[in-house]
C-alpha cells in the first residue's frame, strides 16, 4: 500500500511538471488542459483511497493482474512478446514498469491520467488544424468536461490509451491531406498501429486512410506520389500485401481472430450476442444492446447495423438506465446529440473539406466495424 502510494503520488507529480511544460509554450490551453489534469486526478484520488467508481472493478482488475502476472512470469523478456492475439497488449505495457519498480495500480491509473490529459491536448490540436484557435479552444473544453474521458482516464482500462495513440494517427492524417509530407504518413500509421495493437478494430482504421491515400494516388495526377513511380509501388504494396496475408490466414487480428473464422457466421454472431448482453460483473445489468437487437442471422446483421450505430453513439437512453454507472453514459450521449445537431447544421461546409470529408469517412467506417464489438 505504501509503496502503491508512492510510485502512484510520484507519477502525478511527474504528470504536473509535463504539463506546466507544455502549458508553458502555449499560455491560451492552460485553462482546460488544468482543469482536465485536476478532474482525473481528482477522480484517481477517489478511486484509490474513498470510493469504487463505476467501471473500476471487473475488466480494470483483469488487466492490472494480468500486468502484475506477465512481470512475474517473464520479467523484460515480455518486450520480445508485446503483439499477440488477444486483448491485453496493455497489460503487457504495463507489466514492463512492475518489472522496473514495483506492483502499483495507483501508478497504472496515473498513467490513465496522462493518456486522458495528453487526449485532451491532442483533441485541441486536431481541431486546431481543421477550425483554427478559437474552435480548438472550445474542442479542448468539451474533451477536458466530457464525462466518460474523465471516468476512464482515471481508471485502469484501455480507452484513454485508444483515443490517445488515435486521435495521434489522425492529426497525421489531417497533415498529410493538408501538407503530404511522409513524417505525416509516418505519424499517422504509427498512430492508428498503437491503437489497434491496443484494440484490433482499429485496424479497419489503418484501412481506410490507406485505401483513401491509394484512391488518391491512382486518381489524382498531381497528387504528390504520383510522378514517384517507385514509391508509388511500395506504398500500394503496403496497402495491398497486409490484406492480401491476412485472407491466406497468415495473421489474426484481435478480437476478429484469422480470416476464416471471420467467414464463419455462427462464430460472428455468438460473439455479437455476448458482446451485446452480458456483463463480467453485472450480467444483463451490463447490456450494451436490447434484445430485440441482437441480430440472429447475416440478414439481421445488416438491417440491425444501422440502428446498433444509433445506440452505440447515443445510448443508454433513459429507459435502458439500470446502475448508477449508467448516469454517465447518459451525459455522454446527451453530449453527443448536442454534437450530432452542430454537424448537421454545418455538414454542407463538413463536406467542402478534404480532410473532414475523410473523417467523416473513417468514423462511418469505424462505427460499422464496431456495432458488434
Amino acid at each position: 500500500m505504501i509503496v502503491d502510494s508512492i510510485l502512484g503520488n510520484t507519477t502525478l507529480i511527474i504528470i504536473a511538471i509535463w504539463l506546466f511544460f507544455v502549458i508553458n509554450k502555449n499560455n491560451s490551453i492552460f485553462n482546460f488542459l488544468l482543469v482536465a489534469f485536476l478532474l482525473r486526478s481528482s477522480f484517481l484520488l477517489l478511486d484509490q483511497y474513498f470510493i469504487i467508481l463505476p467501471d473500476s472493478t471487473g475488466d480494470a482488475i483483469k488487466y492490472e493482474f494480468k500486468a502484475f502476472s506477465y512481470s512475474k512470469d517473464y520479467g523484460l523478456k515480455i518486450i520480445f512478446n508485446l503483439i499477440q492475439n488477444d486483448s491485453f497488449f496493455i497489460s503487457r505495457i504495463i507489466s514492463i514498469f512492475y518489472t522496473l519498480f514495483d506492483r502499483s495500480p495507483m501508478m497504472v491509473k496515473a498513467f490513465s491520467v496522462w493518456m486522458g490529459v495528453g487526449s485532451v491536448y491532442l483533441i485541441y490540436r486536431l481541431a486546431f488544424e481543421l477550425w483554427g484557435q478559437q474552435v480548438a479552444i472550445k474542442a479542448g473544453w468539451v474533451a477536458a468536461l466530457f464525462p466518460s474521458l474523465i471516468l476512464y482516464s482515471a481508471i485502469i482500462l484501455k480507452e484513454s490509451y485508444i483515443i490517445f495513440f488515435l486521435i495521434y494517427g489522425l492529426i497525421g492524417c489531417v497533415l498529410f491531406i493538408k501538407e503530404k509530407k511522409i513524417s505525416n504518413f509516418i505519424q499517422a500509421c504509427f498512430g492508428l498501429l498503437v491503437a489497434t495493437a491496443i484494440n484490433g478494430t482499429m485496424i479497419f482504421g489503418i484501412i481506410t486512410f490507406l485505401a483513401y491515400v491509394l484512391f488518391n494516388i491512382i486518381k489524382n495526377e498531381n497528387f504528390f506520389l504520383y510522378k514517384n513511380k517507385i514509391f508509388t509501388i511500395l506504398l500500394s504494396l503496403v496497402i495491398i500485401l497486409p490484406i492480401y496475408l491476412y485472407v491466406k490466414g497468415h495473421y489474426a487480428i484481435p478480437k476478429f481472430g484469422n480470416f476464416e473464422r471471420l467467414k464463419n457466421i455462427e462464430i460472428i454472431l455468438i460473439k455479437i450476442s455476448f458482446s451485446s448482453r452480458v456483463s463480467t460483473q453485472f450480467g444483463d445489468l451490463g447490456a450494451a444492446y436490447p434484445k430485440w437487437l441482437i441480430p440472429k442471422n447475416l440478414e439481421e446483421i445488416i438491417y440491425l447495423s444501422p440502428i446498433r450505430m444509433i445506440y452505440f453513439l447515443y445510448s443508454p437512453f433513459p429507459w435502458d438506465i439500470k446502475r448508477l454507472s449508467h448516469l454517465v453514459g447518459l451525459l455522454d450521449s446527451l453530449l453527443y446529440i448536442y454534437l450530432s445537431i452542430c454537424f448537421w447544421k454545418n455538414r454542407e461546409k463538413c463536406f467542402q473539406d478534404p480532410s473532414l470529408r475523410f473523417l467523416i469517412l473513417f468514423l462511418l467506417f469505424l462505427f460499422l466495424s464496431i456495432v458488434g464489438v
